[in-house]
C-alpha cells in the first residue's frame, strides 16, 4: 500500500491545506526530533518540511539522501529563498513545493509519484466489465473527494454515470459478483461506499423505481459519506477499534457531507439528504438532527438499511463479516428504528437466490 511520510520541525506550522493529503493518502508524521530514516518502507513518498530545519536535522537529510534508498522524496521549501531550495537540492530533493502553493498543486504532484490511490487492482477472475465498472467508480469516488478538498466542481455526471454503470453490471453479472469485486479494494472507505451503492441500486431495481430513480440513489450512496473526506484515513482505515475520540469525529461526517454539499448547485437536494440523515431513525435517536418518523424521506430510509446490511456484512480487522440472517437479526431487533416495510422487501430480495452472497476475504 502506498503511504506518505511527512517530516517537520514543527507541525504547528506545517501548510494546514496541506494536512488535507492525510484524507487522500495513508500518512504518518514524524517530528524530525524522532525521525529515523534508515529504513522507509517500498512504496512510501517522504514529504519534508524544510522551514527552520537547523544543523541536527540537516544532519539527518544527509545522511537518508547518502543511504542510497530510492524513496522518492517531495520537499516543502520557499521558492522565492534561494537559500532555502539550494539547501533542499543540496540534501537530494530535487522535487519542490511553494509553501503558499495550492493544495491541487500538491496533489497533483504526490499522484505523479505514488499514483492513483483509488485505483484497485482486481484478480483476473471477475470479468472486464466487473472490473471497468469498480475502477471508474473508485475513479469517480477520488475525483469527488479531491474536488471537495481543492473546492472544485463535484464530478456529479461522472458520479450519474458510475451509478448507471453499477446498475448495468449489476443486471448482467450479478450483485454477487460486483460486491465480491468490491471487497478486493485495499480501503475500506471505498470498498464500504461501493458495497452500499451496489446494494442500494440492486434494491431500487426490485422495488421497481425507474432508471432516474436508480441513478439517483445510486448517486446518494456514492457520496453519502463524502464528509469523512475532513477524516483521516489512518482513523478511517484503522485495523482496530476506534477510541472515543475517533469515533465521536467520525460521527461528524454527516454535517461534513451537508457542508460540502449543500452549496452545490450540481447537487440534487435528496442527494443532500441522504448524506446528512443516512444515520437517523424513526424513532428520534439517530443523528445528527434527531428527526423522526415522516421527516425522514423513503430515499434515506432505504439508503439507511443498505448502509447499516453493508457494514455487517463487511469483513474489518477487528471482525468477522456477519452472514446475510445474522445481519438481519440484528436489523429486525431495531424494530421502531428502521423502515420494517423496506426491510422486509430488502431481506426478501437479499435472500432470494437470484441475489447471491458476498464471497468474503480477509483484507490484505
Amino acid at each position: 500500500m502506498v503511504q506518505i511520510l511527512i517530516a517537520a520541525v514543527d507541525f504547528g506550522n506545517f501548510p494546514s491545506r496541506f494536512a488535507k493529503i492525510a484524507t487522500l493518502y495513508p500518512t504518518k508524521r514524524i517530528i524530525f526530533s524522532e525521525a529515523n530514516f534508515r529504513k522507509i518502507k517500498p512504496r512510501t513518498l517522504l514529504l519534508v518540511d524544510f522551514l527552520d530545519l537547523g544543523p541536527a536535522q540537516i544532519d539527518i537529510l544527509r545522511a537518508f539522501s547518502r543511504s542510497g534508498q530510492t524513496v522518492p522524496t517531495l520537499g516543502i521549501v520557499e521558492t522565492k529563498s534561494r537559500h532555502n531550495v539550494l539547501q533542499a537540492r543540496e540534501l537530494g530533493f530535487y522535487n519542490l513545493i511553494d509553501r503558499e502553493e495550492k493544495f491541487s498543486i500538491l496533489f497533483e504532484k504526490i499522484r505523479e509519484v505514488l499514483g492513483d490511490y483509488s485505483k484497485p487492482t482486481l484478480p483476473s477472475r471477475f470479468s472486464e466489465k466487473i472490473v471497468k465498472s469498480v475502477e471508474t467508480t473508485s475513479m469517480g469516488l477520488n475525483l469527488m473527494s479531491a474536488a471537495a478538498l481543492t473546492g472544485a466542481p463535484l464530478p456529479m455526471r461522472f458520479l450519474a454515470t458510475n451509478a448507471q454503470d453499477i446498475t448495468a453490471a449489476i443486471m448482467t453479472e450479478g450483485l454477487d459478483n460486483w460486491l465480491s469485486a468490491v471487497q478486493c479494494h485495499h480501503s475500506h472507505t471505498f470498498c464500504h461506499t461501493m458495497m452500499v451503492a451496489g446494494h442500494t441500486v440492486s434494491f431500487s431495481q426490485s422495488l421497481g423505481h425507474s432508471e432516474a430513480e436508480q441513478t439517483l440513489l445510486g448517486l446518494g450512496a456514492l457520496a453519502h459519506d463524502l464528509g469523512k473526506v475532513k477524516i483521516p484515513l489512518s482513523i478511517l482505515d484503522k485495523p482496530g477499534r476506534l477510541t472515543r475520540e475517533e469515533r465521536e469525529l467520525v460521527n461528524k461526517h454527516p454535517q461534513y457531507s451537508e457542508e460540502i454539499l449543500a452549496s452545490r448547485q450540481e447537487v440534487p437536494k435528496q442527494v443532500v439528504e441522504m448524506a446528512l440523515w443516512h444515520h437517523e431513525f424513526l424513532d428520534g435517536s439517530g443523528y445528527p438532527n434527531g428527526l423522526k418518523g415522516n421527516q425522514i424521506p423513503e430515499t434515506v430510509r432505504l439508503l439507511t438499511i443498505s448502509d447499516i446490511y453493508s457494514a455487517l456484512t463487511e469483513k474489518r480487522a477487528y471482525k468477522e463479516s456477519l452472514s446475510p440472517r445474522q445481519a438481519f437479526a440484528i436489523m429486525f431487533e431495531m424494530n421502531g428504528k428502521l423502515d420494517m416495510d423496506l426491510l422486509r422487501k430488502f431481506r426478501a430480495l437479499v435472500l432470494s437466490s437470484e441475489f447471491g452472497h458476498v464471497r468474503r476475504r480477509a483484507k490484505a
